[in-house]
């Protein structure tokens, strides 16, 4: 979905100058995000959850790297905030540029619609918290058992970053 007045750009280029063809997730494109999905998090998302972003409850977007899909991240909005609420970059595209760029598209297509940026990450997540904090994010709270895992249930950061 291309936001009215906020045009999608069709590439990206990350840090280390490798180009990124980005596109609205489209219902093909399903299987490959739940694919590249299991490969990064343990308790991937749902069908259905993807299937959200084709009618609009959701929006995502996919970034593909020489024909090959390399990330996508997935947002939502209302009432003046944002919400990130999925992101992936396939393990051999992590630490090249692809998660910081995926950030960056999901900042510029939200920002006309929200001044804050909300997620949530694993306490675990050692990586993506320094990820985050790099890129302007700061702890505004906690939600015990919010994340399931292998043998129970894993506490979440709330993380939020100021859009304007």
């Amino acid at each position: 979905m291309v936001l009215k007045g906020y045009p999608l750009p069709e590439q990206l280029t990350t840090q280390s100058g490798a180009a990124l063809q980005v596109r609205p997730l489209a219902a093909s494109d399903i299987a490959d995000v739940m694919a590249l999905e299991a490969r990064v998090q343990t308790h991937p998302w749902r069908r259905s959850s993807y299937e959200d972003c084709l009618n609009g409850r959701h929006h995502c977007w996919t970034v593909h790297n020489e024909g090959r899909l390399v990330g996508f991240v997935v947002v939502a909005w209302a009432g003046g905030d944002g919400e990130l609420l999925n992101i992936a970059v396939a393990p051999e595209k992590q630490r090249h540029g692809v998660g910081k760029a995926l950030l960056e598209l999901a900042l510029e297509q939200i920002k006309p619609f929200a001044s804050m940026l909300f997620l949530e990450v694993r306490v675990s997540n050692t990586q993506a918290i320094t990820f985050y904090e790099r890129e302007q994010f700061f702890e505004v709270g906690h939600r015990p058992n919010y994340y399931p895992a292998n043998g129970g249930r894993e506490d979440a950061l709330i993380l939020a970053r100021q859009l304007s």
